[in-house]
């Protein structure tokens, strides 16, 4: 496998997969992932097929592969990271770019063959249940072209209206360093579901985490009001769904060793965001 552009062209159309192959682009001939286990993922072909996917052009939610009833084309099985998911997960850990070609049957894609949209990076991941009930792996993916919704209108080169510019602009989030700063300062860097103070020789350890998540799907905001100071396990258990906070009451649910407990809470938080949360948590178990 090889890695980045390989001397394309920004939105470069191809006839059809086997052109893709061929010129070692894309060489599976009809996986949606070119990638492994121990090298991570190269390519992605954006097909339309699975339900659960998001595309905004720039940023991208892509359910990963298997599962998928060939015939009804819905999921009748759990995905797993193996393979082509496996592959997309390691690019997320090293970084690595992806190429990202759309096929004429998407909504944004060309009118004809598929196209070449340039460099895509994995900035998370997640296994959670679609809409169809079961288990998937979804990758969020992020373009390094911060101007593609431009570049492909000069292109000419896609098939249905694209997002308006000031639309892209406007639901971009930056995230306010000294919103975290406070909260951890408020809590004296001390985890409100453990209570735990961690300490290394660099200093104390602590995140400021996002109650609602920043950035797409979930466009929480970057305030205090949707914050939590946690340690670093506390932190990857809630993001990943294993516990929730209960709106109003404040107990932590999910975590058997804290059963009936409440979060010390010395802040204001939008219980909305709580809800939100708490949604995430039972759809995901």
């Amino acid at each position: 496998m090889e890695f980045g552009d390989l001397g394309l062209k920004l939105h470069e159309l191809f006839e059809n997969r086997t052109e893709l192959t061929n010129k070692g682009i894309h060489r599976p001939p009809r996986a949606g992932i070119w990638g492994n286990r121990t090298e991570g993922a190269c390519s992605i072909v954006l097909s339309g097929g699975y339900i659960d996917d998001i595309d905004q052009l720039d940023y991208i939610l892509y359910t990963g592969e298997g599962g998928r009833d060939p015939k009804s084309k819905r999921q009748v099985k759990d995905q797993e990271y193996i393979r082509g998911n496996k592959g997309l997960q390691i690019s997320h850990e090293f970084n690595l770019p992806v190429r990202v070609i759309r096929d004429k049957v998407t909504k944004y894609g060309p009118k004809e063959g598929l196209r070449y949209d340039g460099l895509y990076y994995v900035s998370d991941y997640e296994r959670i249940r679609g809409k169809d009930g079961f288990f998937i792996c979804r990758f969020h993916m992020v373009s390094e072209d911060q101007n593609i919704i431009s570049s492909l209108e000069k292109s000419k080169s896609f098939k249905d209206e694209l997002p308006k510019i000031k639309e892209y602009v406007v639901s971009k989030h930056e995230r306010k360093p000294e919103i975290t700063i406070k909260i951890k300062n408020l809590y004296k860097n001390t985890c409100q579901i453990c209570n735990e103070k961690l300490i290394s020789p660099k200093g104390l350890i602590s995140v400021g985490a996002h109650i609602r998540g920043l950035g797409k799907p979930h466009d929480g905001p970057d305030s205090i009001e949707n914050l939590l100071c946690l340690c670093p396990n506390h932190h990857a258990l809630f993001d990943s769904y294993a516990f929730y906070i209960e709106p109003h009451t404040y107990k932590i649910i999910g975590l058997e060793e804290f059963k009936d407990k409440k979060i010390n809470i010395l802040h204001k938080i939008n219980n909305e965001h709580l809800e939100y949360q708490k949604k995430l948590f039972e759809r995901n178990n």
